[in-house]
């Protein structure tokens, strides 16, 4: 099934599609750059027209660590449609993003001290970050020559987006090495050795942690908003025969629910009653069209009190009654 589309709502929109360019470079303006034979540093502020803060880029040896603080005025979708093929370490700090893949149903929420280690290979989708509030993440972006000149296989696998369990807590282990790398004063060459050994770590470590953490192991939900709001939409989708009020879904996963209505359509971009009319009425068209249970059956299964109901529920959405459509296939 297609993700419904999103109506972004108080969201900028950049379309990076097939662009040889960063996002700092579209969101922000060039203040500072040096390049001391060793490691091309650039530092991007950005514009208020998107918000406030910086992006700090460090660029040597087939490998790009950019350290991103800031705070938008609105929620940034970037789209994303490129061929490249590298590996990617992300470290969110602070804040909220979500990843979200063109054919891959599901989508990837991260929130503040996450993060992931995965392949990325011809990235099409976009990522969401969250506005009104502190971001911070650092990421880093490995080329597979750097790979290959430290040891790994052309074959080694690491994760992708489409896999199960790829978010990580952040660890305090993490977290301090994390916090040298951003607190370097060194230059030259030991800025390099420095700076290169540090991402090396960091690689070493959450492949450790990758190894010890069982499939069952879940990132706790306490806080996390966006995870909540996921879990919700994960309750509706898959329970079209019932029919939840706000109040039991904010009890389910114990968040206010004047919150949960304004969050919800923020992320998702449609109410939740919109997106059960929606997903009822697919369900709906699909039985009539692949089977022949009958419509009081139909209407049981999408929710509804009785057949009545349902139809005028249909015809209302689709402009003619579930006989008629069965009718004319």
């Amino acid at each position: 099934m297609d993700k419904k589309r999103r109506d972004f709502v108080n969201c900028e929109v950049i379309d990076l599609s097939g662009a040889e360019i960063g996002i700092n470079q579209v969101i922000a303006v060039q203040t500072n750059c040096d390049n001391d034979g060793k490691i091309v540093y650039s530092k991007h502020h950005v514009l208020p027209k998107y918000g406030c803060g910086c992006i700090t880029n460090f660029q040597f040896d087939d490998l790009l660590i950019s350290i991103s603080r800031y705070k938008l005025v609105k929620d940034l979708i970037i789209k994303y449609d490129c061929d490249d093929d590298f590996t990617q370490l992300s470290f969110l700090l602070e804040g909220e993003k979500i990843i979200s893949i063109r054919g891959v149903e599901e989508d990837i929420p991260i929130e503040s001290h996450e993060s992931y280690i995965a392949n990325i290979n011809k990235f099409k989708g976009y990522v969401r970050v969250s506005g009104v509030k502190a971001f911070k993440e650092i990421k880093i972006k490995l080329s597979k020559l750097f790979l290959l000149n430290h040891g790994f296989s052309n074959d080694f696998i690491f994760k992708k987006f489409s896999d199960k369990d790829l978010i990580l807590p952040i660890t305090n282990e993490l977290f301090t090495v994390l916090t040298n790398l951003e607190d370097i004063n060194l230059k030259g060459i030991s800025r390099k050795i420095f700076m290169e050994a540090k991402v090396l770590e960091l690689l070493a470590i959450q492949m450790e942690n990758y190894k010890v953490k069982k499939p069952s192991d879940k990132i706790a939900c306490t806080g996390k908003i966006i995870r909540k709001l996921y879990a919700v939409h994960h309750i509706l989708k898959n329970n079209l025969d019932k029919n939840y009020s706000i109040k039991q879904l904010s009890q389910e996963v114990a968040l206010n629910e004047n919150l949960l209505k304004k969050e919800y359509k923020r992320v998702f971009g449609f109410s939740m009653n919109e997106f059960c009319k929606q997903e009822k009425m697919n369900k709906a068209k699909e039985l009539l069209r692949s089977s022949q249970l009958p419509i009081y059956q139909i209407a049981e299964d999408t929710g509804y009190k009785n057949a009545t109901h349902f139809s005028a529920a249909f015809k209302k959405y689709f402009g003619e009654t579930p006989k008629q459509y069965r009718e004319i296939l």
